[in-house]
């Protein structure tokens, strides 16, 4: 009799000690969990949130308020003069300059800078994105002799645009600006061509070192001095006006994303993650 009440007893304490031990196991695991559930919703908050709007809205447009304009544009300048500049596809630009077309030339918003730093022109027109930015942007092309036009929601930029290209000067157009998606032309170029009676000339430039903006949403390229720079020109582009916007759009893009994917040249540039 005793024996059956000390096992009964012990199997009592067996169950007591395996009941806390799963009680002070199940409250551990949460405070684990609810600690990373915590870290990565915290983490995502950063990421996602925080650091966009004030890395990309705040800290940068104060970084580029307090860089002066002529230090940019100094260093640029140095790009162009210290590196190797080559052109590939010169031919298809030879034929449609003896003829004395119109050109507007298109580019990826990412290569900007790979432009400035790339090719001088004559008499150029480029249309910039009215914003803080722009500003910017626009301060720097002006002062390689490009004229700028900027955006306006009544039309009003278009209209001067196509005006500049008929007086004789090249446009240059980001065809996927200002905000994207990367890489894939707007119809807005091919409507400027047409109304222009313009040539379109895909342009597509590479460097062999640089940095690339990988947390941007156009992976901006920014090239470093005492560099070899390629600069890519496409078979012109004709849009006539019985022409599909939508047609031309695709072949635009597909033209550019051919000059621009080259896995080599974009290999040896040094990610940035913003």
């Amino acid at each position: 009799m005793m024996t059956y009440i000390i096992s009964k007893i012990y199997v009592r304490l067996l169950v007591v000690r395996f009941v806390l031990k799963a009680g002070v196991y199940i409250v551990r695991e949460q405070n684990l969990y609810g600690n990373i559930e915590k870290y990565l919703f915290s983490d995502w908050i950063m990421r996602r949130l925080c650091y966009p709007f004030v890395f990309q809205k705040i800290l940068w447009n104060a970084l580029a308020l307090r860089i002066p304009t002529w230090f940019i544009q100094l260093i640029v300048f140095f790009i162009f003069r210290t590196s190797t500049i080559s052109v590939v596809g010169e031919e298809n630009l030879g034929g449609v300059e003896k003829e004395r077309e119109r050109l507007l030339f298109a580019f990826w918003h990412g290569d900007y800078t790979l432009l400035l730093s790339s090719i001088r022109t004559h008499k150029s027109v480029a249309l910039v994105h009215s914003s803080l930015r722009g500003n910017y942007i626009a301060q720097i092309f002006s002062a390689f002799n490009y004229q700028i036009i900027r955006t306006s929601a009544d039309g009003r930029s278009l209209r001067a645009f196509i005006r500049a290209i008929g007086q004789g000067y090249a446009g240059f157009i980001a065809v996927d600006g200002p905000q994207g998606p990367a890489h894939k032309a707007k119809p807005g170029v091919i409507y400027i061509a047409r109304k222009a009676g313009a040539k379109i000339i895909p342009l597509g430039i590479e460097a062999r070192r640089g940095f690339v903006f990988k947390g941007r949403w156009d992976n901006h390229v920014i090239p470093l001095p005492f560099n070899r720079i390629t600069v890519h020109l496409g078979k012109s582009i004709d849009v006539k006006p019985g022409d599909s916007l939508e047609m031309k759009e695709a072949e635009l893009t597909r033209s550019l994303r051919e000059l621009t994917n080259s896995k080599k040249g974009r290999a040896s540039l040094l990610p940035i993650r913003q």
